[in-house]
């Protein structure tokens, strides 16, 4: 077709009235919006018709979850909490004198020290002190069993070779040791089979920290004792009273540092003067079970398990119920396919 022909058959069907796009008769389309509001209405309606229907079947879980809940609390083994409390010195003492410790930041003194309980040469000596102690510990918690040689074999990182190991990865495991930087306090808790157990590890925990700050602290006088008389060695010779008389002093402090380091277990009531530390008491009151925690996820548990049940068992029965409608109109005949059938006269 030539373009003056088609120019001219585009501009009489774009003045053609028939073909022209009205604008007022347009159709107005519109989309439904979902009723969610209905919709949850609904749900929760039939949850509640169900939970009607099936009240006597939650309750009966209900009851029985109670009395199971009734019969396993009392079986449950109890469990008691210690704790001591241990404020480490922030001055240190020069010729009888507290001089503070200014250059060093005391949340830094704090969090060394919390590391310091934490280290296993600490958590050694408390595993040794517990031995010998009266409630023996370790020897019923961490008896040796016959699955040894399951974790040796598999699991070498989880094996500990004697008792003694096994009593020191309890304590690692199983003390907790807390340090607040604020007020400059750190606490050491642990939770065992009874009261006695439970105060008993965490004041050898104590204990052992003030020995091995004793011990701190007498290996610096033997050493000041040391300094002192070679220096006075130095001046005045070997037979002057000053030099005989810093020999008697080096006696003495090795004597008492020997002898703190041979008292391997003496009883806390040596140390109980200490001032910075505040021993546990035990404490005959269980922290676990808590009967209110286990009867209350217990009735919890039941109401979700009926509730479930219950709105299981009347979608099962209208399923069931559907299908039989639908095979019942299965089996009638159609009746269109009847008058086709039927012959005409």
């Amino acid at each position: 077709m030539p373009p003056a022909l088609a120019l001219e058959s585009t501009i009489k069907f774009a003045m053609n009235p028939q073909f022209r796009f009205d604008r007022d008769n347009q159709p107005h389309f519109q989309f439904k919006r979902a009723d969610h509001r209905g919709y949850y209405s609904d749900v929760a309606l039939s949850i509640l018709l169900s939970v009607a229907r099936h009240r006597r079947l939650i309750a009966s879980l209900v009851a029985v979850a109670v009395v199971f809940a009734g019969i396993v609390t009392p079986l449950m083994p109890r469990r008691y909490s210690a704790e001591a409390l241990i404020q480490p010195s922030l001055v240190s003492r020069e010729q009888g004198k507290p001089v503070p410790l200014a250059s060093v930041d005391g949340a830094a003194i704090v969090t060394g020290e919390a590391r310091l309980i934490r280290s296993d040469a600490i958590l050694r000596e408390v595993a040794k002190r517990l031995e010998q102690g009266p409630v023996a510990l370790g020897s019923r918690s961490l008896s040796a069993t016959s699955s040894d040689w399951f974790w040796a074999t598999w699991f070498p990182e989880k094996h500990n070779h004697s008792p003694l190991d096994r009593l020191v990865a309890l304590l690692r495991n199983k003390v907790v040791i807390m340090n607040d930087t604020r007020s400059y306090l750190i606490s050491v808790s642990f939770t065992g089979p009874s009261a006695e157990d439970a105060a008993q590890v965490v004041n050898a925990v104590a204990v052992e920290y003030l020995r091995d700050k004793e011990k701190q602290r007498r290996l610096e006088k033997v050493i000041s004792a040391e300094a002192e008389l070679r220096q006075q060695l130095a001046l005045y010779g070997e037979k002057h009273p000053k030099t005989v008389l810093a020999a008697t002093e080096l006696d003495a402090e090795r004597a008492l540092l020997d002898a703190l380091v041979n008292s391997q277990y003496s009883d806390q009531n040596a140390n109980a003067s200490e001032q910075s530390v505040k021993f546990a008491v035990p404490n005959y009151t269980p922290t676990s079970p808590k009967g209110v925690v286990i009867f209350g996820l217990s009735v919890f548990s039941a109401l979700l398990a009926g509730i479930g049940l219950a709105i299981w068992r009347d979608r099962k029965q209208s399923h069931e119920m559907r299908s039989e409608v639908e095979k019942i109109v299965g089996r009638q005949p159609n009746p269109e396919k009847v008058k086709r059938k039927q012959p005409t006269g």
